[in-house]
Parts: C-alpha cells; structure tokens; sequence
C-alpha cells in the first residue's frame, strides 16, 4: 500500500472536518492487537480470520480497478471501505461504490481517498460515498467555507438516494 494514504489527518464526515482515528497498514506490516485498521484487499482476505480474533476494528481498502464484488461475504466485518480514486480523471472507484451500496446493500462508511477536486463530491455522494480524506489543503479551504457541490439534477437514478423524475422527461431525475 502506498505511503500517501498514511499521510491523510482529516476527513470530511457528515458535514465537518474530523481527526482520522483510522490507520492504513501496508502489506508487510505486522498485524497490529488493536485499532482501527485498513488493509489491502488482498491482505484482508488472506488475514480476515485472523483480524476478526483482535481487537481491531476493520477497513480495507479497494484500489481502482479492484472488484467490489470480492467484499460481498466480508461486509458484515468491515466497518470502512475505502474507495480509491488515482487521478481526478479515474472514475472507476465512482462504480465500485456504487455496486457496495446498491447491489452489495453496504450500509457503513465509503471513504474516498486520492487525489479527487471539489467538482467530485457531489457525484460522490449520490454513489454512496459518505466520508472524504482531505489531503488536499484547497479542497478542506473549500469544503470549511461550505463550497459543497452538489448535484440537484441527473440522469441517471440511483437507489442508495431518494429521488423523482424532474418533469415530464421519464429519464430526468432530481433529489426528494
């Protein structure tokens, strides 16, 4: 796991910047007695029985690209799911968290971490993401002065949010 993971000390979590309690551990790191943890996807798998005997509480961490998919019978120990998003211009993650929340039925928190902009959350939000890793200090400027962007029309519905159609178009959807 990359080290600018570790580097994140904050995060956007319903509607306010708090410390984050959470820990990435990388691959060939000893498995720590207790904590709030994040491991690879892979790491989690091989360790998940192992981890569930701690005193940990556990995330991991789906890179893009990474399938949602292989968390469907691990959701139930995962307090966190970090979604990873490269580059602004890597929209893989935005599925990823998408098939956690509607398809996967995930109810707990989806972190976005990376190098994501303003312009992004919105469309976060309506995937399911709900918690931010701000290490970037013009996105936490913006998100303290209430710059949230939010997206009020759409085409395309998504279940994890209520919405209705927007007019007489079938296809034009806004939030409830």
């Amino acid at each position: 796991m990359t080290t600018e993971l570790n580097k994140t000390a904050e995060v956007f979590k319903d509607g306010k910047i708090e410390t984050d309690v959470w820990r990435y551990i990388t691959d060939d790191e000893e498995l720590p007695a207790n904590g709030k943890l994040i491991f690879s996807l892979e790491r989690f798998l091989q360790k998940e029985q192992e981890l569930k005997k701690t005193n940990t509480v556990l995330g991991v961490v789906l890179r893009a690209g990474e399938k949602a998919e292989a968390l469907k019978d691990h959701l139930d120990t995962l307090e966190l799911v970090a979604v990873d998003f490269p580059s602004f211009a890597d929209g893989r993650s935005f599925s990823a968290a998408r098939i956690l929340r509607d398809t996967l039925g995930y109810a707990g928190e989806i972190r976005a971490v990376g190098p994501f902009i303003l312009d992004q959350i919105g469309f976060m939000a309506r995937c399911g993401i709900n918690s931010y890793a701000l290490d970037n200090p013009r996105l936490k400027a913006d998100l303290v002065a209430g710059n949230l962007n939010e997206v009020t029309a759409y085409t395309q519905p998504v279940f994890a949010r209520k919405e209705a159609p927007a007019g007489t178009r079938p296809w034009a959807r806004r939030p409830v």
